[in-house]
């Protein structure tokens, strides 16, 4: 747990791997979501035509619960939960890897860059928001409920698991550099 939590928290903030967006990974997202799952806003100008590439509206963005600098994770943890998902709803087995639609959501470009720092996460025995880390633009979401839709390949309680666990660890070692 202490090399995790070092690998997570260099310096009191987790490193996150940037990579670009490709258009198929926010088209998926987009087709289940169409909206950030926090905000319920989905920024689409209302005079503007929605095209297959751009379902959601600018600074909506596709995020990964699980980030792709963590493919060791991925691969131990996940995909068990993701196949049993999957079982139970009666879905294909399409690719499961980290950019499968049960490692992602869509959230306000913000709130995504806050929850890769582990601010807040979504508590996953009650699906309420938990904001660690007070800040303006989080406090009027913490306890929130979040819509888990039809649930068609949402993502399931495992990975929602590890990314509120990873949130209280972070939280946990701030309080101990005090």
């Amino acid at each position: 747990p202490d090399e995790e939590l070092h690998y997570l928290n260099t310096k009191g903030r987790p490193e996150v791997l940037a990579t670009p967006r490709s258009s198929a990974f926010r088209i998926a997202f987009e087709k289940r979501d169409c909206a950030c799952i926090l905000t319920g806003s989905n920024n689409h100008p209302p005079h503007v035509d929605k095209r297959k590439e751009m379902l959601c509206g600018l600074a909506i963005e596709a995020a990964h619960i699980v980030p792709l600098s963590r493919p060791d994770l991925w691969k131990l943890q996940f995909v068990a939960a993701i196949r049993k998902s999957r079982r139970l709803l009666r879905i294909g087995y399409a690719a499961i890897n980290q950019n499968a639609l049960e490692n992602g959501i869509m959230l306000r470009a913000d709130l995504h860059i806050m929850f890769d720092r582990f601010l807040w996460s979504v508590n996953p025995k009650t699906w309420r928001v938990v904001v660690f880390i007070p800040v303006a633009e989080l406090v009027s979401f913490h306890g929130r409920t979040i819509s888990r839709g039809d649930l068609n390949q949402f993502p399931p309680e495992p990975i929602w698991r590890w990314h509120w666990e990873q949130c209280v660890l972070r939280c946990l070692r701030a309080e101990g550099e005090l």
